[in-house]
């Protein structure tokens, strides 16, 4: 905690201590021991390769209010159990609130709600429209906001797309995004047929548009080789072309250079389709011709 934030919090526990009531207390004492800490969320791979995140109980929210206790529970964020029936996206609009400092809590409990709706028709709109607030609280960003916002940038409902790019900017200008942590959730996600490319590439699209060509550069060269790598049928690639057209022109305008794994057999087929005319693109681009 930093020293201003330090006298801050001993000037809030002083006037809370002077209350003379037994939750005041308990909130000076919260706040004389630096409040919550020690909060780990941890990224996993089950067996199907679906990107989870984990985190184990947090006894210290055992002392607040069933809201607050209700996120300090072990959790599992994956796409396997959708809670959209459980809460509305106006409750979720509050959940940054909470606890401003740990948006990792919050977004461990969003995963629930986006990622079902990247994969199946949604029944709760605006699912993604807390997003951009979660990426505004001034906590630290870590895995549990990494795969909602890739889960968000694949939903169905492009106003929830939309605010899932928001985000990513917002998280990206805070220098608080994981460009590498991101693309490995969005290459898992796109390999289990959670998120489309297509409308990865929709979103992609959108967030280069506003000037962030070497965020979603970066983004795109570490999420494509796993898809390009793998023998895909046709109906899985469907939309690649669209995501090879981004990249490439993240490429053309960022001067990126290298290789992609992957990339050159797709290039090299015969035929003009969009999926083999960007791949070449693409190549050329990182060529430098």
């Amino acid at each position: 905690m930093r020293t201003t934030d330090r006298a801050a919090a001993e000037a809030a526990a002083e006037r809370a201590a002077l209350l003379g009531t037994p939750e005041g207390q308990r909130l000076a004492d919260w706040l004389r021991t630096g409040g919550l800490t020690g909060t780990v969320l941890h990224r996993a791979v089950t067996d199907q390769t679906t990107p989870v995140v984990r985190s184990g109980e947090i006894t210290a929210l055992h002392m607040f209010p069933l809201a607050f206790r209700e996120l300090g529970s072990p959790a599992l964020g994956s796409h396997h159990r959708c809670w959209c029936a459980a809460t509305t996206a106006v409750q979720q609009t509050h959940w940054p609130a909470l606890l401003p400092e740990h948006p990792e809590l919050i977004a461990l409990r969003l995963i629930q709600h986006v990622l079902p709706c990247a994969r199946y028709p949604e029944k709760d709109p605006d699912v993604c429209s807390v997003l951009p607030l979660l990426a505004q609280s001034p906590g630290a960003s870590g895995p549990a906001t990494s795969l909602v916002v890739a889960g968000g940038l694949g939903v169905q409902r492009q106003e929830d797309r939309i605010a899932a790019v928001d985000a990513l900017l917002l998280l990206a200008a805070q220098k608080k995004l994981d460009p590498g942590a991101l693309a490995t959730d969005l290459g898992a996600l796109m390999l289990i047929g959670i998120v489309a490319p297509s409308r990865l590439a929709e979103s992609l699209g959108t967030a280069a548009s506003t000037g962030a060509y070497r965020t979603v550069w970066t983004v795109l060269r570490d999420a494509l080789p796993p898809l390009l790598s793998k023998d895909l049928s046709p109906a899985e690639s469907r939309g690649l072309g669209e995501l090879l057209t981004v990249a490439a022109e993240c490429a053309e305008r960022t001067g990126a250079q290298g290789v992609i794994p992957g990339l050159d057999p797709i290039a090299a087929r015969r035929g003009s389709s969009r999926l083999v005319s960007q791949a070449r693109r693409l190549r050329a681009a990182l060529a430098g011709t």
